[in-house]
This record gives structure tokens, sequence and C-alpha cells, in this order.
């Protein structure tokens, strides 16, 4: 993510322009490079006449004439403002902070890399510091985790765009992927730092309604076991009575038909007894065909209901049983039926 050692040449030549012809040395800014050449010393004002006397007699000067020390000056009582530093010098001072920037930057110091940074733009405004600002604060947001950081980059990047776009060599994909880049991180900064909490209720809530499902589940798992088994059962039963009616016709019918000795037409038989066996023979045949239908119609059901249990209770209980086990078929219950995976 970071450019700032990428850019750094090519920014500390665009802060040095425009000094061709300079000393190579500057002063910072409120300091002089070199000390200012003192101006010619003026004569005084006024030099009181010598008399003219004899020598070695004393020289007595006129009281009105006798020059006394002037009174020191008076402190003015507006401060004087600062010298406004030159143009060569802002940029001289510039490229200074902007390499104690990188070396902040580099150190990971990203606070000071910021402030370096930013006194750099103050006196130079070069474009370029605008991307290494956005940089310096995307990289502080991964140390601490502040959103103002990424808006902060955003912003940097933003205003970096608007002053290089229409240059020669400007590429501006680059600006836009960081932008989108760091607009998701600010959405997902903003989301866990403003809807924590709700999120949370919402993962309780969602928590209890699945306990809610989950005891449901048990519960109809349990009812289709119960009733599948209950139907498997009665449907056993009614195909039992069904082949056991359809064993009393046949066995009456080879009665009836061995009830004779010789001819058919000799009975053997008293007439009591042949229409017991005959009613026999119908009570067997509704018997059978009874059982048939109930026990044709009840046992497919309750295998059905059985399997759904099952299947009911892997999807939504886990499958504790067999879960260890390699699954062969798949068994999914939708709108449209019963289907069955391999």
């Amino acid at each position: 993510m970071s450019a700032v050692c990428s850019r750094g040449w090519s920014l500390a030549l665009a802060l040095s322009l425009g000094l061709a012809g300079t000393p190579a040395v500057a002063a910072p800014h409120g300091k002089s490079g070199s000390k200012p050449k003192p101006a010619d010393t003026a004569a005084p004002a006024e030099t009181p006449a010598e008399p003219t006397a004899d020598a070695g007699a004393p020289v007595t000067a006129d009281p009105i004439e006798t020059a006394e020390p002037a009174p020191p000056a008076e402190t003015p009582s507006e401060p004087v403002e600062p010298v406004e530093p030159s143009a060569d010098e802002k940029r001289v001072e510039a490229a200074q902070e902007f390499l104690r920037g990188s070396k902040e930057y580099e150190k990971g110091a990203y606070p000071k890399a910021i402030e370096h940074f930013e006194r750099a733009w103050d006196l130079s405004e070069e474009p370029l510091l605008l991307f290494n600002l956005g940089q310096a604060y995307w990289k502080w947001f991964a140390v601490d985790p502040d959103v103002e950081h990424l808006r902060r980059a955003r912003q940097s990047f933003e205003n970096y765009d608007k002053r290089m776009r229409g240059s020669k060599d400007y590429d501006l994909t680059e600006i836009q992927r960081f932008i989108e880049r760091i607009d998701e991180q600010i959405a997902k900064a903003e989301e866990t730092a403003d809807q924590r909490r709700e999120r949370e209720l919402r993962a309780l809530e969602e928590s209890e309604r699945r306990r809610l499902w989950i005891e449901r589940e048990r519960s109809i798992v349990t009812s289709l076991n119960a009733s599948g088994i209950t139907l498997i059962t009665l449907g056993s039963l009614t195909l039992t009575m069904g082949i056991a009616g359809m064993l009393t016709r046949v066995a009456n019918k080879i009665v009836l038909d061995n009830s004779s000795a010789g001819p058919r037409t000799t009975n053997l038989s008293t007439a009591e007894e042949d229409a017991k066996r005959r009613n026999q023979f119908l009570v067997g045949g509704q018997l059978a065909f009874s059982g048939f239908i109930i026990g044709g119609v009840l046992l497919p059901i309750g295998i059905t209901l059985k399997v759904l249990g099952g299947v009911r209770e892997r999807r939504a209980l886990g499958g504790k049983a067999g879960k260890d086990k390699k699954k062969k078929a798949e068994v999914a219950v939708t709108g449209d039926g019963v289907q069955v995976r391999f």
C-alpha cells in the first residue's frame, strides 16, 4: 500500500525546482544562512570644535555646547512583524520536512510523518505530498483502527486527484482503486462501530429462533416416527389378516370340493356343514380383500412417514445416527415430492 518511497525522488526533485542559481545552502524559515555585511559607519552628526588656546592650557567647553550622551531609544509599543521567507527558502524547508516525514514513515511513526508532510504541504503545496498524506493516513488506520484516519486518507487522495487530473502520465485508475478500497473499509468500520450492538442482538434473536425451530423440528420428527411406526404396524397386521382370509378361503374351497366321494352329485356332508363351510369361504374372501387393500395403503404411508422423519432429523438435528458413515444416498423433500440423490 505504501508508495511514499517510490515517489520520494520525484517529490524531492519537484520541491527543488526553481532553486537553480540560488546558494547551495539556504537558511530555514526564521534564520539567515549567512551573516549580513555590516554597513559603513556613519560620521557623527556634529563634532564640538576645539577651542584655540595655548598648549598646555586647560581646555574648557561651553556648558551649552558640551555633547551629552543620548537617552536610550524607547521600545516601540507595536510588535515587529516577522520577515516573510522567500519562495526559495520555503521550498528548501519543504524538502527538508518531506525527508523527515519519509524517515518517520519508514519507521512506522505515521502521526509524526503526517505532521512533516502537512508542514511540507503548507510550505510548497506540491500535489505529490497529498498522495503521501493519503498513504500515511491509510497506514495509520492499520495500526490505530480509527475510521477518521480512513476519511482523511480518502480526502487526501481526492484532493490529489483533483490537482493531478489532466496531467501527463497521471494514472487515474490507481487513485480510483485506492478510493474504492477505502470506501469498503469505511463501510465496514462504521458498521462495526455503530451497529455492533444491533448485530449482536440480531445474533441472539437468530439463536433463539434456531433453538425454537430445533425444538419444533424435534417434535415433528417424533410425531412422524411415531405415526410411521403405528401405520407400519397396522398395515402389517391388515396384510396378515388378508393372508389369513385368503388361506381360509382356499381351505374351505378344498374341503367343499372334497366333501363328496365319487361323482360330485353325491354329497357326503350334511347341509349344515356345507352351509357353514360356504360362509367361511365367503368370510375368508372378504377378509383377504379388506386386508390386502387396507394393508396396501397403510404400509406404504407408514414407511414414507418413517423415512421422512429420519431425513428431517438428519437435516435439522445434525444426524447423530450414522454421522461418521459415508453417505451413499440422500433423500430430500421438496415441493415436487421426495427426491433421492446418489
